[in-house]
């Protein structure tokens, strides 16, 4: 085990993250000093990253004594929806938030309330859900295990439904957040013969990137030419996957909501130069991030998508889709293929008897 995590079991082990009283924090304070004046303890600037825990948390305390609490029914409404409160949590999750958490630049109230989530779960007396290693996983339904080794393991076709609805927004699924706003300058699609899965956002080496949906961290490591990567599972079965990072800052087993910070974007593996490679997957099967996410607006088209098994694989469009709007580069072959229809049915779709030129900005009925 780590030195990060052999300290976060000794606080975790010595006080519980929540309700504190002013004398355990004066206690809980003595005993991080102690535990970082041993030789095992020598990260840099670790003592100004508990002073920043501990200024948060001392905030709490003071608002437990008098002051109006800060209302979280929100993330507490969320979580028990998607984990009822007669469930158990590990114990481990909970010291992978404290190691990431150590590991931060700046540390926000957002953090201190995931912590006090955590423990909400943490705290359930019975479990009536079956516990792998982190304790319960999402989409259990569409997936048998929590692989935390095989970056993809692809479902073949028979799996699928000819067509499903999911949604991806609600109350207890969480809002869409954009992973990193900026140009994108790589599309999803065929590139120098290569099939590229994902879209790929221009970034600085060390900004920000943080979740687009809430989830659990499945794998956070190297993994061949994605170089530094997180990949999310999401409770609807959906997974997201931020690539080419210059460091990670999540752990394996670990929740998170959507906009909470997982990582700083870089160049690592198979990289050209500093950018997010940003996919979607569902069942190890890649979707065109651009079918479900508007990159210039940043946010969903809508909050439930349809996704269907085509000819090509598997598809995924909004639910409420009716036309495509022709884009630069765009073909019949690509836009059938999106929607999961033949050239022929696509051209039938529009009344032509033959595809025509396209022209951007066109409408063609896909549905």
């Amino acid at each position: 085990m780590s030195t990060f995590s052999l300290f976060s079991q000794s606080i975790f082990n010595k006080y519980v993250l929540i309700n504190y009283s002013y004398t355990s924090l004066t206690t809980f304070a003595s005993n991080i000093f102690q535990l970082l004046n041993q030789p095992t303890v020598l990260y840099k600037n670790i003592k100004l990253k508990i002073a920043l825990v501990l200024s948060i948390l001392s905030s709490n305390v003071m608002l437990a004594e008098g002051g109006p609490k800060k209302d979280t029914t929100r993330l507490k409404e969320d979580l028990s929806k998607i984990y009822p409160i007669t469930q158990n949590i590990s114990k481990q999750h909970l010291i992978h938030l404290i190691d990431s958490i150590l590991e931060l630049n700046t540390i926000e109230e957002k953090e201190i309330e995931l912590i006090n989530c955590y423990h909400s779960l943490l705290s359930a007396k019975e479990s009536n859900f079956s516990i792998e290693k982190y304790g319960n996983f999402p989409a259990s339904n569409f997936y048998d295990h929590f692989d935390e080794s095989t970056v993809f393991k692809v479902a073949p076709d028979d799996e699928f439904p000819e067509l499903q609805i999911i949604n991806i927004e609600s109350d207890s699924l969480g809002d869409y957040h954009h992973p990193k706003v900026g140009a994108v300058n790589s599309k999803y699609g065929w590139r120098d013969g290569k099939m590229h899965k994902g879209i790929d956002i221009n970034l600085n080496k060390g900004d920000e990137v943080v979740a687009a949906f809430d989830g659990m961290i499945r794998i956070a490591d190297v993994k061949g030419g994605y170089g530094n990567v997180v990949i999310i599972r999401h409770y609807n079965g959906l997974e997201t996957v931020y690539a080419h990072l210059s460091k990670i800052k999540v752990k394996p087993g670990q929740f998170v909501f959507s906009g909470q910070l997982i990582g700083l974007g870089g160049s690592t593996g198979r990289s050209s130069g500093p950018h997010l490679h940003f996919e979607i997957r569902f069942k190890g099967h890649p979707i065109n991030p651009s079918s479900i996410i508007s990159f210039n607006e940043h946010k969903i088209y809508n909050d439930s998508i349809i996704i269907k098994k085509a000819r090509y694989g598997i598809c995924a469009y909004p639910s409420d889709t009716k036309s495509h709007t022709i884009e630069q580069g765009d073909t019949w072959f690509e836009i059938a293929k999106r929607y999961g229809l033949s050239v022929k049915k696509l051209c039938v779709l529009n009344n032509t008897g033959r595809c025509y030129y396209l022209k951007v900005g066109q409408k063609l009925k896909v549905n």
